[in-house]
Formats: C-alpha cells, structure tokens, sequence
C-alpha cells in the first residue's frame, strides 16, 4: 500500500530537522523519505519553510510569540497562493508545527508534556521528545519518560488492572495492589507487575528490551493475533529481551551499570572492574581521573550509587581498595597499590 505523505510522526520530521533525534527516529525518517518521491519532495518543502522560517525577526520571536506565530501563518499562506506548495492539511499542521518550535524556543524544552488525545477517547497522553520527562499516575506510581516516547493511559484506571500502552523507553516504579495488576501493552511484548521498579525500552523497529531493578516482572512475547506465546519471569538485577521480528523471549541478561542512569542518576557496580567505573565517571560527570598504577583499574568494585558527587564516588572507591584520594586543580587522582590481573 502506498504511504500517505503525512503518514509518519510529523513531530519526528521537526527533531530530524533540529538533529535532536534518536537513531530509531532517525532510521524511521530516512526510511519514509525514501518510500516515495512524494514523501522526498514533502520533506524539502519543509526543509526550505524551515530555512525561511529563521529569517524571522529575533525581536518578534522573543517578545511577541503571537505575532511571530502569524507572521509564519501568513507566509505559508502567501507561498501557498503563488503555487508555491500543494499544501494538504498534513502538510499544513507540520508547517505549523515547525513554526511553533521557533516561536517557543522549544529546541531545548519538552514540545508536548501532556495532553488529551482526541483519537483515544477516555485515554490521556504523556509525551516527551527532546528532554527526560517525570510524572506520576492517577495511582500513584511514578513514571520517567526517555526521549521520543509516548504512554497511553486511562483517564481512570479499571478495577480488576491497570493497563497502559508504551512507545519508547521508560522507568516505571509501580504502587503495588495485589487486586489489580499493572500492565504494558509494548507492541512486541506484554509486562505484568504488582508492584515493583523496572525499566521498558519498546521503540518501534528495535529489540524490546526489560530490566528489573526491584521486584518481579513477568515479560510475555506477543504474537500476530496478539496471544502470549511465551513468557519468563525476571527478578531484580535481570534483563529480558525479544529481538524484532522474533516471538521468543532472550536468556535473561545482566544490566549495563549505567543503564539506569538516564532516568535517576543511578549507577549500579557488581564487580565492575575500576577500569569501567572511571570512564563511567568521566562519560556522567565529565571528571578528570587519573590513576598513578595502572593496576588500580584491575580492581573489582561492587556498589550503587544515586546523583552522589563525583568526589563522594572516588572517596568511597579509595576507601574499598585502601587507596589515597588526592585532587589537583579539576584532576582527581588515586594512588596506591591495586589489585593483581584476574
């Protein structure tokens, strides 16, 4: 079937624009691009009324947003009248779209933190695209969205569960209620919990992936007909995952130690080698390291750490391996015997 031009996340065609999107999306633009000429050519209209679009007058758009707004209204619709664009109603709210990035500077902010969704009567929508986005539930559990991602829920929840669909990546900690169990529809895969803290990354056209950082999860494959096919129950520490295209649940894998870290600073060492822990380090807190006998980096460290200060880390790393702390303008460095090669 032929792809319709506005058959795609029109949203995804602005981050693509600002060069603030994920590979997913950026793999999911490139794609509907080359689907068909029509789909090519829609995106160089928007690419030169984007152009254009900066040419606005700075004043207008940081003092009047009303007016900038109407200034870029009338622009599409003086191009429109020369026969400039065929513009259709999909094409008109992406230009709209756009004009509404420039106008509220919404490069560094959240576009849309949370609306109704008129085709989802009953639901309401949570959506974060270029920043981190926290919420809390009706029921109390809290949620942290990663860029690009969209949760359906209920306006209210059911009384035998508590269902609710992802896009994208979150960090759930779920308030438990044996009655009603809480349930992620993420397209490949179902989550069943009670009441427990995991992590969902469920984008479109990439593996899905669950890690339990507390409780029990049960991750059920999905297939065409929408039945369970199969299903595992992870516990804390564990990651399942079902690759695309497969209906068949991965041997549960261990976390990264800084897979949490994008939703609550959180960074989880089992023996992890120093080595790991400092570009770890130097990656989240842009710290510079330096260790004086390079067989500190042999050592194993096993420990969690919450949005603790880069120095409070080391003063506990020094600490677990008897080594001294010292710091030097913005370097740290570590001194010490270290630990033999394993």
């Amino acid at each position: 079937m032929k792809k319709e031009p506005n058959d795609i996340d029109q949203r995804l065609l602005v981050l693509y624009l600002l060069d603030e999107i994920s590979q997913p999306g950026r793999r999911e633009v490139e794609a509907w691009m080359a689907s068909s000429e029509e789909n090519r050519v829609l995106f160089e209209d928007l690419r030169k009324v984007w152009e254009e679009t900066g040419k606005i007058d700075p004043a207008a758009v940081e003092f009047d947003a009303h007016l900038a707004w109407e200034r870029m209204a009338d622009r599409i619709k003086t191009d429109d009248n020369h026969g400039r664009y065929n513009l259709q109603t999909g094409r008109i709210r992406v230009f709209m779209l756009i004009a509404a990035v420039l106008v509220l500077g919404a490069v560094s902010v959240v576009f849309t933190r949370y609306l109704k969704n008129r085709q989802e009567p009953g639901s309401v929508v949570f959506e974060s695209y270029v920043e981190v986005m926290q919420d809390t539930l009706s029921d109390g559990s809290a949620v942290v969205l990663n860029t690009e991602t969209r949760l359906t829920v209920p306006e209210s929840f059911a009384q035998t569960d508590r269902k609710v669909k992802l896009r994208g990546e979150a960090f759930f900690e779920v308030t438990h209620d044996a009655a009603r169990p809480f349930i992620i529809d993420a397209g490949a895969g179902r989550i069943k919990v009670l009441g427990t803290s995991f992590q969902v990354k469920a984008y479109p056209g990439s593996d899905l992936e669950v890690y339990v950082e507390s409780g029990r999860v049960e991750l059920s494959a999905v297939d065409s007909s929408g039945g369970i096919s199969s299903s595992v129950v992870l516990k804390a520490g564990e990651r399942g995952r079902i690759r695309i295209g497969s209906q068949k649940i991965s041997t549960p894998e261990e976390i990264g130690a800084d897979e949490l870290y994008w939703a609550n600073k959180k960074l989880i060492f089992q023996e992890t080698r120093l080595s790991v822990v400092f570009d770890l380090l130097r990656k989240h807190y842009h710290a510079d390291i330096e260790v004086r006998d390079s067989t500190i980096s042999n050592c194993l460290l096993s420990a969690v750490f919450t949005n603790e200060p880069i120095d409070q880390i080391l003063e506990v790393v020094a600490a677990s391996f008897d080594l001294k702390l010292s710091q030097a303008d913005d370097r740290f460095i570590l001194n010490g015997k270290g630990c033999g090669n394993e």
